[in-house]
């Protein structure tokens, strides 16, 4: 999940990331030179569930990878590695967008011969329909830039109760959709490479209940959803590959297993038998099997090593005391064995630990206020800490989990570290299927959060704002987990914003980074990589940065 305002325009970020790629290659089942071909099932084992597939209401990276098959939007990011995907191209639209009045006005020409599942064309009303659903009270959880930026957003209620419909996005005609903002935005045209800006015709709107049966843009349509258990999909034959130069649309049906146990996904990988030898992973391999995969020289050739711009945190949630005592929160960063936390992932092949914000892979310098020997915490520090807040004693909070073997081992890895500081964590275990809508949910949320976060296209100005400006907070569908709210952060998240050199900009990001590490709302602990196991039979396999180092399926193929 993610964000931006104006702020870093995406060619000066994209100069900045570093690469993504795999171990393997030449002849093995990851390289690009083994040949695939039109046809067969690819399986995808997941150990999570897919939260939403609704487009308003999809902000979760796994989701969003797999809803990439299924509709498309107005701009996408590339189907390539390394910082290549980190650009954002045409999608539905013909080109990524031409502003005008100072980037205030935003016109898109939709492509012809685009059409859903059923054949009909699709329409710039389609799309304005789609933006508009998510502004609607029943849908909650997408991405705030709607509200944000589309003049009269502030008032407006959504199709279900005002069918007249947004002025501020516009349909002079079939093919042609314009959006007016209440403020210049130099990088809208990346914004609208997320689901909520993919079309939705108004006769298919099934309100809560289109998410389980989005209607396809896509080359594929879901045959069957079966939450927390199976997505199955097929071709959408009206899909046109003309039209498309993103996805290849190779197998002839993809069928996603959800809710797997880690150590079953890496023992059928690792066999690579029967249907798994069409199969990948669509989490990262689990601890337990790195040492095995790094160590046979044919397994570490089906590894996929995908980097992102993705940092992982502890959240806390500074409404509840005493976690509203800076204090108490810097005592909490001091404890927190980011080491254990990495070695629940995998150890050091998960990624570099975390001691700020905004990853290097963003251009930023690497800091660290709460200093620890290895990354293993010190408690010594915590306990001063606590005891000059009046907690010598200890205190006791709870800790959200997602009901996963990651999430349980994670949760136990912070339980233990701060318990070295005195602090008590109980675990309160939440099904991965409704993790993100229940820690989103203020009321429902409780003092400590495991979560991360991914730009939503590269550049700070998609990570501060929306994880911490205190304007943003909603009761429900919130991303704010910490519920961090200062004035003088979101002042400066507006002078930033108007700055119209990215370079300025950036540094100012970066200061603003420090101030907000100072007050402790989080704690980082991973810059993640992904390392994805792929059966012998696939093709076409890497990492992609957006979608937080895990496979990009809709480049995927199999061999005969």
């Amino acid at each position: 999940m993610r964000q931006r305002r104006v702020g870093l325009a995406l060619g000066a970020a994209l100069g900045l990331l570093s690469a993504a790629g795999c171990t393997g290659g030449g002849g093995g089942a990851t390289g690009t030179d083994a040949a695939a071909v039109k046809g067969g099932t690819l399986h995808v084992l997941s150990t999570l569930d897919l939260e939403h597939l609704d487009p308003a209401r999809n902000y979760v990276t796994s989701s969003q990878d797999v809803s990439r098959l299924i509709y498309r939007t107005l701009t996408t990011f590339a189907a390539a590695p390394g910082q290549a995907g980190g650009k954002v191209v045409p999608d539905l639209a013909t080109d990524t967008g031409r502003p005008s009045d100072d980037a205030k006005t935003w016109t898109f020409t939709l492509k012809p011969g685009v059409k859903f599942e059923d054949g009909r064309p699709i329409i710039s009303e389609d799309v304005k329909y789609g933006v508009e659903r998510t502004f609607a009270a029943e849908l909650p959880e997408g991405p705030p830039y709607a509200r944000m930026w589309l003049a009269g957003g502030e008032s407006y209620k959504g199709p279900y109760k005002n069918s007249a419909g947004l002025a501020s996005i516009e349909t002079p005609d079939t093919s042609t959709v314009v959006f007016h903002l209440n403020r210049p935005v130099a990088d809208f045209g990346s914004a609208v490479s997320l689901p909520m800006f993919a079309p939705v015709p108004r006769d298919k709107d099934t309100g809560v209940n289109y998410d389980s049966r989005p209607f396809s843009s896509g080359p594929y349509k879901i045959d069957g959803f079966d939450p927390k258990k199976q997505l199955a999909l097929v071709r959408n034959t009206n899909w046109d590959p003309a039209t498309d130069t993103i996805r290849k649309a190779l197998p002839d049906k993809v069928v996603i297993d959800l809710g797997l146990d880690t150590a079953v996904v890496d023992q059928r990988l690792i066999a690579g038998q029967g249907e798994d030898a069409n199969a990948v992973s669509l989490e990262p391999i689990g601890p337990a099997s790195v040492g095995r995969v790094l160590n046979d020289p044919q397994l570490k050739s089906r590894l996929v090593t995908g980097d992102s711009i993705n940092t992982r945190y502890l959240s806390i949630n500074t409404k509840h005391k005493p976690l509203d005592d800076v204090r108490v929160r810097q005592a909490i960063a001091y404890a927190l064995d980011k080491d254990a936390l990495r070695t629940t992932r995998g150890g050091p092949i998960a990624g570099d630990l975390a001691t700020s914000l905004l990853p290097p892979s963003l251009g930023y310098q690497a800091e660290d206020p709460y200093p620890s020997k290895d990354g293993k915490g010190d408690p010594d520090k915590a306990k001063a800490l606590l005891a000059e807040a009046g907690h010598a004693s200890g205190l006791t909070l709870t800790l959200d989990a997602p009901a996963s073997a990651a999430g349980k081992a994670q949760a136990e890895a912070v339980q233990a570290s701060l318990s070295r500081a005195g602090i008590t964590v109980k675990i309160n275990e939440i099904s991965s299927s409704a993790f993100y809508s229940t820690v989103g949910n203020t009321d429902q949320e409780h003092d400590l959060v495991i979560a991360g976060w991914s730009p939503d296209w590269p550049g700070a100005s998609t990570y501060l704002p929306i994880v911490f400006d205190g304007r943003l907070i909603t009761s429900q569908g919130n991303n704010n987990y910490s519920q961090y709210d200062s004035p003088a952060v979101d002042a400066q998240i507006d002078r930033i914003a108007a700055m119209g050199d990215p370079a300025v900009a950036q540094a100012a990001y970066g200061q603003l980074a420090q101030q907000i590490t100072q007050d402790a709302p989080v704690v980082p602990f991973l810059w993640d990589k992904a390392p994805i196991l792929v059966g012998p039979n696939v093709t076409g396999a890497y990492g992609h940065i957006a979608y937080v180092g895990r496979l990009d399926l809709v480049s995927l193929g199999l061999r005969k």
